[in-house]
């Protein structure tokens, strides 16, 4: 089987070249495969967090690689403190990991399957995706630009978006901004 820690080390890499520094309180401790779907798998009593995937990846070379980089940049702004609190995620936040997700997988196949799987099986995600594509066409820098101001992209404002001058419309902010459902 693939080495997951050296996928999961290069997607890190390239997701902060892309989209900014990981900010977190949380120690990154690795990669676990387990029954349940993906997520970060948090262990608060230690301050630890890992990317935890589900069984399929075991099996699915191109599951493995989508799971694993949309954890990943969940990774990078994760919304759950070291008190255990959780905060909402909005549409930037899946946006962004669904995006840089078909990149991954893209390498590995048609990037129309993947858009019409996701299309037909994960319409949330989708249009999170579109959003934030939306967003990279107007400046493939706006990820980065705003987490200057606000690492963590469920804490996001209109203000960020105006000091940052990221100049996407308020239809398209307010729509990023917006909590996931």
């Amino acid at each position: 089987m693939t080495d997951i820690k050296v996928i999961a080390d290069e997607y890190i890499r390239i997701a902060q070249e892309n989209f900014g520094p990981m900010c977190s309180d949380w120690e990154y401790v690795g990669v676990e495969i387990n029954d349940m779907g993906p997520h970060l798998r948090y262990y608060p009593e230690d301050g630890h967090v890992a990317i935890s995937l589900s069984e399929k990846v075991q099996d699915d070379e191109i599951q493995l690689h989508f799971q694993l980089a949309h954890e990943v940049c969940h990774l990078l702004y994760p919304t759950m403190s070291l008190s255990g609190e959780k905060e909402p995620t909005t549409v930037l936040n899946e946006g962004v990991s669904t995006y840089f997700s078909l990149w991954a997988t893209g390498r590995y196949c048609s990037q129309e399957f993947l858009i019409g799987n996701l299309k037909q099986h994960s319409r949330n995600y989708y249009r999170a995706m579109l959003l934030v594509h939306e967003l990279l066409e107007i400046d493939n820098e706006a990820i980065k630009k705003l987490r200057v101001y606000e690492p963590r992209l469920n804490r996001l404002s209109v203000e960020h978006f105006k000091r940052s001058k990221v100049s996407a419309s308020g239809n398209l902010i307010s729509d990023l901004l917006a909590t996931f459902e």
